[in-house]
């Protein structure tokens, strides 16, 4: 979609967010126009963003750009699971690594964000980097990473808001300064190329949100529970509200564990507070899994079997009701897909949240306390 749209600018000048570049990606995608509840494909990324787009648009052969494109998200979804595992300071042993490694790119969830083509699985790799970057003190690179994940807006906006909020809160205004100088740069640049480019990007914004495609929390359990769904969705809404509160407060200035684990825990409320989204979206929920597994691998003395079998469970139920859906046609399989992931994720990371946050003390941290 997005490559679309660069291509017509750069070599047809054709506005790229028009309905003239929407209707070719539909028959690219479709092989004709789009359906009611199909993905209008509008694009709607910021165009001080489209220029990363420009060497997939070079190319004239849509089928290569697009294996590229697949090829390079793989490797995201490789290296974002890799930089969890830095980020919370775990090594597994190898064999598990290699098996960790596999079910990121073999999942459902990454097969349904690979298939759909859309920037969501770079988007994860950029939150990740964000933390990484957040507390190896590269302050001005996280904000210039900050200005690259303004677009998907319902994947990371709780997330976004907490890593603004603890900005503020430890006055780390240089993150500021460089998100400031990177957006400032990128915008003049911008206009400069496209004078004109902030109305059509609205509109077409717009029309995306009024397009009926996709899926909510709220639509889900208005399909399974038909009496009581809209207030189980407000209910969910509203506990997800709150747990980020009361996690978010509860946060130190110096904790960076229990950051980590808010982050994770955002990224995996947000699909239930009753935004659109698509299924392949949750691709960035994968990563937080790795505070599970290593607060479960550490903490019980068959941890690896245990964390092999909650790996199973990852890669095995959502294409157990895949399959059933696209066997029986039953919607009620795939609401569950969407469920799954989420409320897997949120759980998990309370179960194991006192150890991940509370590492058991080594023996030199005990006597040194004791003394």
């Amino acid at each position: 979609m997005a490559a679309e749209g660069a291509r017509a600018f750069l070599f047809e000048h054709t506005e790229p967010y028009s309905q003239t570049i929407a209707s070719l990606t539909q028959r690219i995608v479709y092989g004709r126009a789009a359906n009611n509840g199909e993905n209008p494909y509008f694009l709607t990324i910021p165009f001080f963003l489209l220029p990363f787009y420009y060497p997939f648009a070079i190319l004239s052969d849509n089928a290569i750009a697009r294996g590229i494109w697949m090829f390079l998200n793989e490797i995201a979804l490789v290296g974002t699971a890799l930089l969890c595992l830095q980020l919370i300071g775990w090594r597994p042993r190898r064999l598990f690594l290699i098996f960790y490694c596999l079910i990121s790119i073999f999942s459902y969830y990454s097969i349904a964000a690979l298939l759909d083509g859309a920037p969501v699985i770079l988007l994860g790799l950029l939150y990740f980097a964000i933390l990484f970057t957040y507390y190896v003190g590269k302050d001005e690179l996280t904000g210039m990473l900050l200005v690259l994940t303004l677009f998907d807006w319902e994947v990371g906006l709780l997330f976004l808001a907490l890593v603004f909020w603890k900005i503020f809160s430890e006055k780390r205004w240089r993150i500021l300064y460089g998100f400031g100088m990177t957006f400032i740069i990128l915008i003049v640049l911008s206009l400069l190329i496209y004078p004109g480019w902030i109305a059509p990007a609205v509109i077409a914004a717009f029309a995306n949100i009024r397009a009926q495609f996709g899926i909510t929390s709220t639509s889900v359990f208005l399909r399974l529970f038909p009496a009581f769904g809209h207030a189980m969705a407000l209910a969910m809404t509203l506990l997800g509200i709150i747990m980020l509160i009361f996690e978010g407060t509860a946060m130190k200035r110096s904790d960076e564990r229990r950051f980590i684990w808010v982050a994770c825990l955002s990224l995996a409320v947000t699909p239930l507070m009753g935004f659109r989204t698509e299924i392949g979206n949750l691709v960035v929920l994968f990563p937080s899994l790795a505070l599970v597994f290593a607060a479960t691998t550490e903490r019980w003395r068959a941890g690896y079997w245990l964390t092999g079998l909650l790996l199973a469970i990852v890669l095995i139920v959502p294409w157990g009701l895949y399959i059933h859906w696209g066997s029986f046609h039953d919607q009620r399989y795939y609401d569950y897909l969407f469920l799954f992931c989420p409320l897997f994720t949120i759980l998990g990371l309370y179960w194991t949240r006192w150890w991940f946050i509370h590492p058991p003390r080594t023996w030199l941290e005990y006597m040194r306390s004791s003394n």
